[in-house]
């Protein structure tokens, strides 16, 4: 029950970084249904066919489901919203890029859990869950950032990835090594990645030793 509600939770959020992303550039219904599916499932599928297993969300589509979902209903909200509010989408593209990151905060957080988890369970060390864990927490991003023409958080926010790698690693040590129960790991693991993440994009910390201003996000 816990897993699967990680699991619904990391879809939505991801689902809502994509929409995001996609208003940000003023996509249709379309492209920014395609970009809430890429990115709440893109990770777990690469995943999946690294691991040589039917990826979930073909085998069960009810991920792809309610990324459609969550979709069309944060694309028709902020629409409405708009409209009522006689705003213009260009004007909220600097609103829209805080809540991709918010929300690709918590993706991350949630991915990268069940990511370590699915490796684990499917035998494998420490260094390959850690590999695992991350890619399932920043896959999807990657391919949605690419899709828009941009630089991937992943290679311009060190904390993105390093802290999934390391949510990986944390994972693997209290489950394997510790024999921790996975009910405990979960909540624990989440709320310090997710605290990690939400601080770095407050204070925009990287693990770069040059000059902040020169390196600092102009989106």
């Amino acid at each position: 029950m816990l897993n699967t509600i990680v699991n619904s939770v990391g879809i939505i959020a991801f689902a809502c970084s994509g929409v995001f992303k996609g208003l940000k550039y003023n996509f249709d219904i379309f492209g920014i249904t395609v970009l809430g599916i890429i990115t709440a499932c893109g990770g777990g599928i690469i995943r999946d066919i690294l691991l040589n297993r039917m990826p979930v969300a073909i085998a069960k589509p009810h991920d792809v489901y309610l990324a459609i979902f969550t979709s069309f209903i944060i694309y028709f909200t902020v629409k409405i919203q708009e409209k009522r509010l006689n705003m213009k989408t260009i004007d909220n593209s600097k609103i829209f890029m805080r809540l991709v990151k918010l929300s690709d905060a918590l993706g991350l957080a949630l991915f990268t859990i069940i990511g370590a988890s699915i490796a684990v369970k499917s035998g494998l060390g420490i260094l390959s869950v850690a590999v695992m864990a991350t890619i399932t927490g920043v896959g999807g991003g990657i391919i949605r950032d690419l899709l828009v023409n941009e630089i991937p958080f992943v290679l311009k926010e060190d904390i993105y990835a390093t802290l999934s790698f390391a949510g990986g690693i944390i994972y693997y040590i209290c489950i394997v090594k510790m024999g921790i129960a996975y009910n405990t790991v979960v909540p624990f693991l989440f709320i310090i990645l997710l605290f990690v993440r939400l601080v770095a994009i407050k204070y925009k910390l990287s693990l770069h030793f040059s000059n902040s201003k020169n390196g600092e996000n102009k989106e």
